[in-house]
This record gives structure tokens, C-alpha cells and sequence, in this order.
């Protein structure tokens, strides 16, 4: 998760939310959970705050049912998010942005990976196991070949 966030840049990010949130519908088996509502809604300030904690917060409620006594906290992911949001909203080449861009991928980045260590724990609790399926690896390597040309454009037009 944290390859496909850093190396697509941050749009990972909200395609997470929504197959994860996918994930949760069919746990709970609650057919008002819109996954791909869900995953643009991360993109709307304000809205994408009230949406992660939503989300941290049914993942915390799964963990808590499942009495493994790792539990998540959904203000801090709430933030997380936000932090990340503010990478959409700005661009420029400056030094300063490039700083702020890296701290907001992090922070983003770190969200996907808080929320998929605990959803990977609740499954091997159950009797799952963690695995990398053809699918992933494809999307790791579109998102490799997105970063590296956006490296490269962004390295042709610097004087």
C-alpha cells in the first residue's frame, strides 16, 4: 500500500478508500455504504475529515468485536487525510512546495498504511493471510512508470 501511495504520487489514496470501504460493506453487510462515493468524497475539504473518521471509526468498531486489543484512532487518520488533501489543491515548483508536497504524500501515505495494518490484522486474526496479488503488482508498476515520468518532466523544465 505504501509503494502504490508514493509512486502514483497520492492518487492511490482515495482508491483505497474506496475498496476498503467496499471491504466493510461486506463485513457489515450494510448496502448504504457507497464505495465510490466514499473514494471521491476524499476529495471534497471538509467532507473528506468527516469521511475518514467515519471510516477509521468502523474499522476501530470491527477491531473492537474482534477483542485483538489493537485498536485505531480515527481523529488521527482524520488528519492524516487532510494533510494529504492539501497536495491536490497546489502546485509549483518552488523548493518550499516541493517540501510541503513530500510531508503531505507522507502523511497521506501514512494514513493508507495505519488503516491496512489493522484491517490486515483483523483478517489474519480470522485466518487470512497477507498476499500480493497479480492485480497489485500491475498497479505498482503503472504507478512506478507514473512517478518516473513525472520525475522526468518536472527535472526537463528546471533551468
Amino acid at each position: 500500500m505504501a509503494a502504490l501511495s508514493l509512486l502514483s504520487l497520492g492518487a492511490y489514496i482515495p482508491i483505497w478508500f474506496g475498496l476498503t470501504w467496499a471491504e466493510l460493506r461486506r463485513e457489515t453487510k450494510d448496502e448504504r455504504m457507497m464505495p465510490l462515493a466514499h473514494a471521491l468524497s476524499t476529495l471534497i475539504p471538509g467532507l473528506n475529515a468527516v469521511l475518514c473518521w467515519r471510516h477509521f471509526r468502523a474499522i476501530d468498531g470491527l477491531l473492537e468485536k474482534a477483542t485483538l486489543g489493537a485498536r485505531v484512532d480515527s481523529t488521527s487518520a482524520a488528519i492524516g487525510l487532510v494533510i494529504w488533501w492539501l497536495t491536490f489543491t497546489h502546485y509549483s515548483s518552488e523548493p518550499l512546495f516541493l517540501v510541503m508536497d513530500a510531508v503531505e504524500l507522507a502523511a497521506g501515505t501514512a494514513v493508507v498504511v495505519y488503516g491496512q495494518r489493522a484491517l490486515n490484522g483483523l483478517w489474519a486474526a480470522r485466518g487470512g493471510e497477507e498476499r500480493v496479488t497479480q492485480t497489485d503488482l500491475i498497479a505498482i508498476a503503472i504507478a512506478g512508470v507514473y512517478a518516473l515520468v513525472t520525475v522526468v518532466g518536472f527535472l526537463s523544465t528546471v533551468p
